[in-house]
């Protein structure tokens, strides 16, 4: 197994175990760009760590990974995660397919797009 692939396999351990903060905090770099469609990228890793709770303790989730590839040259995993998010105050259900591109660098995640639907979280 490749480097990358090492850290990308324990990466997606958490994130599919609902740490996606302990994810979040062993695996980005401190100056991350994350991105969600086209929205304004946020900058830092604490930045986004505090959105991530903010969500989080709004909605469950639960993750699956159905597609990875991950490029060891350019150090770039390309995954498409089934979500299902639960609203916290009224149960409602929602189902999201989203994709991640992430540009690694230095054994950790520099860059993250996300794409998704914008359907509403009901």
């Amino acid at each position: 197994m490749s480097p990358l692939k090492d850290k990308v396999e324990a990466f997606n351990q958490l994130i599919t175990n609902d740490e996606t903060v302990k994810a979040m905090e062993l695996y980005y770099s401190d100056d991350v760009e994350l991105q969600e469609n086209e929205t304004t990228p946020r900058a830092g890793k604490q930045v986004c760590i505090i959105r991530e709770k903010a969500a989080l303790a709004k909605f469950d989730l639960v993750v699956e990974i159905t597609k990875q590839a991950i490029d060891d040259v350019n150090q770039v995993v390309f995954s498409e995660y089934l979500m299902v998010i639960t609203n916290k105050e009224d149960k409602k259900v929602t189902h999201r397919q989203e994709i991640s591109v992430q540009q690694w660098e230095n054994g950790l995640v520099k860059k993250e797009k996300f794409y998704y639907n914008q359907a509403p979280l009901l």
